[in-house]
């Protein structure tokens, strides 16, 4: 079984640290739409674009040089109480960073899901 998510987190991670302007990513999914979306939002990444290339598309993804670190996270479960140790465990800083999540009111970031009380599961970080 393929992890689309843990892939695109690769890819923009080694395309940031081989100082590249763009990388592609490969299978397109509207997961990873959304996700980088609320990166763009962050200013982790520049514009993207979507592409159909016959078979399951492709994302055109314009990097800013500003990620140290990006991964996909185990779907596990958290309450809003959990939040504030979820953080201290995997952003370096207080405030430094993103950690995305799906809930039942759709893929948003920690922060959000805090202030509206809700819980989710996890799925990926970037800082």
């Amino acid at each position: 079984m393929v992890n689309t998510l843990a892939d695109m987190a690769n890819m923009l991670k080694n395309a940031e640290f081989a100082k590249k302007k763009e990388v592609i990513i490969s299978p397109a999914s509207n997961l990873i739409q959304r996700i980088l979306r609320i990166f763009q939002k962050h200013a982790y990444i520049g514009e993207f674009e979507r592409y159909d290339d016959g078979r399951q598309g492709k994302f055109k993804i314009a990097l800013l040089g500003k990620i140290n670190e990006c991964k996909a996270l185990m779907r596990l479960n958290y309450k809003v109480n959990q939040y504030e140790a979820l953080e201290r465990r995997l952003l370096p800083a207080p405030g430094l960073g993103v950690i995305i999540l799906t809930t039942n009111q759709g893929i948003m970031t920690m922060k959000e899901a805090e202030e509206k009380r809700i819980g989710g599961h996890t799925l990926c970080y970037i800082y």
